[in-house]
């Protein structure tokens, strides 16, 4: 037997799932590129990567530094 009005309300209903579904993708692709425009990292980031670039950098600044000599320092 068929049922029109059920096999409408069935896809109706479906539609309404999947559009709901694409909403709610699009709206987290949006939060992730604002996260990516105002520089802070996504939840799900590696904060090794970030860390490990601070380090490199300081590590860095202490090599090239040049150390003060005493005359510099007292005169």
């Amino acid at each position: 037997m068929s049922y029109p009005p059920i096999h409408a309300a069935l896809a109706r209903e479906r539609q309404n799932t999947l559009l709901a579904e694409a909403h709610a993708d699009r709206r987290a692709r949006q939060a992730r590129s604002h996260r990516r425009m105002r520089g802070t990292r996504a939840v799900h980031g590696s904060s090794f990567r970030s860390i490990r670039g601070r380090l490199a950098s300081a590590c860095r600044r202490l090599v090239t530094s040049q150390p003060r000599s005493s005359t510099e320092t007292t005169g």
